[in-house]
């Protein structure tokens, strides 16, 4: 064999066995990187596991496009995702507990006691949200351990309005609230007991007042939502009026809001959880804001002002 041929087959073996080196060591350090049992491969939360969370979606099935938008951008981030209807769906697959019922209430209530029932042992906390709302799923769970919330605490929470005749707080429910295993427990249980009036729920009265009235019976108590700055996690309006119409044109809000602010808007956390999505394909915007865009610089983050 000549020499240069002998120098080129040397040159190709370094270099084969140089990739076999590199491959060896990329597929060491995937095999090191540390995956997380049971969590989707598109969560990366380091409290999936934790802090286990069923999101519930009631909608109207003659209107079910929104829902479903629900189920394929943030309701993936759920440990566990039910949709409440009045008939099936070929994506969702809803649980439909009375045939062509409308009444989001009556959905609720029935959606309720069978998340409990049914799932009561894959989750810890259970979230009701409107299916028009954007949920981070991350921050609800960060949120729950900074404050060192349990499940075997009977507590909920949400945006809380102001009960004009008690003046006592309640969760408006079109804002999203969360029940932990406890409370659900026991409005599952006393929503069986044909004794117990304080929950036997109307159809389309206000599910805020009415659940409020049955879980303060059960001694079910309403615990803070709100960021370390006293700012909103679950936000009861849209963006729009969030950062350009403000309160002005929600004088309801103004008057009704438990934790009256000067400011003419409410004050948006920055690791909020629940938004109002005013249009149903806004969802996939969100989504791609809230997970994929990156930032150089996360610095950067604390000092933009998001205000007009």
């Amino acid at each position: 064999m000549s020499s240069p041929r002998r120098v080129f087959y040397c040159l190709l073996l370094v270099l084969i066995l140089f990739v076999l080196i590199t491959l060896y060591l990329n597929s060491t350090a995937i095999q090191k990187t540390p995956v997380r049992k049971g969590s989707p491969k598109h969560v990366s939360d380091p409290l999936y596991d934790e802090i286990r969370i069923l999101c519930m979606i009631p909608y109207s099935y003659q209107y079910p496009k929104t829902a479903r938008y629900v189920k394929r951008t943030w309701g993936k981030h759920c440990n566990v995702l039910l949709f409440v209807s009045g008939d099936i769906d070929g994506e969702l697959e809803p649980f439909v507990p009375v045939i062509n019922s409308t009444d989001v209430w009556t959905l609720v209530q029935q959606g309720l006691k069978h998340a409990y029932e049914f799932y009561g042992h894959r989750a810890d906390w259970f979230l009701r949200v409107e299916p028009s709302s954007f949920v981070v799923v991350e921050n609800l769970r960060y949120m729950i351990d900074r404050r060192k919330y349990l499940p075997s605490q009977a507590i909920y929470f949400g945006y809380e309005l102001e009960n004009i005749e008690t003046h006592k707080p309640f969760i408006h429910h079109k804002s999203g609230y969360v029940m932990s295993h406890e409370a659900l427990r026991r409005y599952t249980m006393a929503s069986k007991d044909i004794d117990n009036k304080e929950c036997h729920h109307r159809k389309s009265s206000n599910e805020g007042l009415d659940l409020y009235g049955c879980l303060n019976h059960v001694n079910v108590t309403i615990v803070e939502s709100r960021d370390e700055l006293g700012n909103e996690t679950f936000l009861p309006i849209t963006m729009d009026y969030q950062f350009l119409d403000g309160y002005d044109h929600i004088p309801w809000l103004r008057n009704l809001t438990y934790h009256k602010v000067p400011m003419d808007t409410v004050p948006i956390s920055s690791r909020a959880i629940c938004f109002h999505v005013e249009y149903p394909l806004e969802m996939y915007d969100y989504y791609y804001f809230v997970y994929r865009v990156k930032i150089f610089g996360s610095l950067l983050q604390n000092s933009i002002d998001f205000r007009p």
